[in-house]
């Protein structure tokens, strides 16, 4: 999404960082004026473009000083340490700590930007919108968006670093683990237009109980500024005390979103069909139709709060909506795909990405047209004491869609196991590799494969293994569009 342009000297990051730079390694002495520019920021050498600045950010296992010669190889211009290595031909900028002085830099590029800056949070769908915000967005204007979820206290400032200082809109996706660390992140950030999704009861290892989820998203409208407006939906529970919040931090207005009647922005009925879906909506109380190549509901309900973003903006709404037939969601979050596997046809549904009571409840409702034949399920994390009973509630849903195999990954999921229909075959797999050897020898053709679970867990794995095994040239239904998420 960025532009490869110059949007950074290494005398302009040397300034906003207090950070001195050195030439390419010749001597351990000052230099001004080096030539080499700056189109991008990496925290990865695996993910270096050429023209990146590479930020050498201490690990938990590792050191990225130690990686210096990979950002190189990799075409890296400079590099942003806290000790020069002069055995590395690369301009480097001395700094005192290289995450302070990412921030300093995130600060420096958001302070430069003239556009609209929207802010996105919620426990349901961030990502998603995110994608559908930039891509509704970019119809009337240039756009910067944070990449795959780059939205914590590392991902914010990368995306705000990296922000092109004439883009006419900038998204930021803001998550969280723990009270106050949204705060931090919208201060960063600045948002004009905040837009909440839905609160559910996510990351319970941290938090007492969903109220204080509320109050911890809230904290996004600390950070509004100019504009100053809160999205918010109007079908959660918790809508009245995020308006308080949003008003009492300032916000000058808020727009709701939702099926409830009194819904600015209201979503009246959706039409379910294998493309995905036809929405039919009242957009500030003009009737509007328009189709998402996605499925689920709760992408339906973020959908309208996307479009009373764009309505925020001063933008027009019924245009966004038309153009979101071409936004798909982000891999690992419900998109569709098929092909041949060994010799049988097979579509794969991959939610691999994230997985929640909520999300794991919004995925199951999305498949009720399209029941899958398999199953693969690893287990929900950060759930703390809720842990048990949250596995245990997903039984009911997976013997509605009455699969024909469930196989699942973790010790938490596997104990749901017991509370299935018998007549589901079900097989508790040691590790990942057991499952997929374990799906692949039970796939039939014609088969449609669920495969949700949370990243950590490694669902994206199986997803991986199904894909790379696919014929490639096998016919595709995977719907072409734009999308600037991997």
């Amino acid at each position: 999404m960025t532009p490869a342009k110059l949007f950074w000297t290494i005398d302009e990051i040397a300034a906003a960082t207090d950070g001195q730079p050195h030439s390419d390694a010749a001597a351990n002495t000052p230099t001004t004026n080096i030539t080499s520019s700056i189109t991008g920021i990496s925290i990865d050498s695996r993910d270096t473009k050429p023209g990146d600045l590479f930020v050498a950010l201490p690990g938990t296992t590792s050191d990225g000083h130690k990686f210096l010669p990979a950002a190189l190889a990799a075409g890296a211009s400079a590099a942003l340490v806290t000790q020069i290595d002069n055995a590395v031909a690369l301009p480097q900028i001395c700094v005192r700590d290289c995450l302070q002085a990412l921030r300093q830099l995130a600060m420096a590029g958001r302070q430069r930007f003239q556009g609209i800056e929207f802010g996105i949070t919620g426990s349901v769908g961030k990502t998603g919108s995110k994608d559908m915000l930039w891509h509704a967005l970019s119809q009337f204007g240039s756009c910067h968006a944070s990449q795959r979820s780059f939205n914590n206290h590392i991902g914010v400032p990368v995306t705000l670093a990296s922000l092109p200082e004439h883009a006419d809109f900038a998204v930021q996706e803001m998550g969280m683990n723990a009270a106050g660390e949204i705060a931090s992140l919208t201060r960063l950030t600045r948002p004009q237009i905040a837009f909440i999704t839905r609160i559910a009861d996510t990351h319970r290892e941290f938090f007492t109980s969903t109220a204080d989820i509320a109050a911890a998203k809230a904290e996004i409208f600390q950070g509004l500024e100019g504009l100053s407006t809160a999205i918010l939906n109007h079908d959660d529970a918790f809508f009245e005390n995020l308006r308080t919040a949003a008003i009492q931090a300032g916000a000058k207005k808020v727009i709701s979103f939702g099926r409830h009647p009194e819904a600015d922005y209201r979503l009246l009925s959706i039409d379910h069909h294998d493309a995905g879906m036809m929405i039919h909506a009242s957009l500030a109380g003009s009737p509007c139709i328009f189709a998402l190549r996605m499925y689920g509901s709760h992408l339906a309900e973020n959908a309208m709060g996307v479009l009373a973003c764009v309505a925020a903006a001063g933008l027009p709404a019924d245009k966004a909506a038309a153009a979101l037939v071409d936004c798909l969601p982000p891999t690992g979050r419900g998109r569709r795909s098929s092909g041949i596997y060994h010799s049988r046809n097979i579509s794969i549904i991959d939610d691999s990405y994230n997985a929640s009571p909520a999300s794991m409840s919004a995925a199951f409702a999305s498949l009720a047209n399209t029941p899958p034949q398999i199953m693969v399920l690893s287990e929900m994390r950060e759930l703390g004491e809720a842990t048990a009973a949250a596995h245990a509630a997903l039984a009911p849903h997976i013997n509605k869609l009455a699969p024909r195999l469930v196989i699942t990954i973790g010790t938490a999921m596997h104990n749901m196991l017991d509370d299935l229909d018998q007549s589901i075959s079900r097989f508790a797999a040691a590790d990942i590799s057991a499952a997929i050897a374990h799906l692949t020898q039970s796939i039939c053709d014609g088969d449609r494969i669920f495969i949700k679970g949370s990243n950590g867990s490694g669902a994206w794995r199986v997803r991986d293994a199904l894909c790379a095994a696919i014929t490639p040239d096998a016919p595709q239904n995977t719907v072409k569009g734009a999308s600037h998420a991997a």
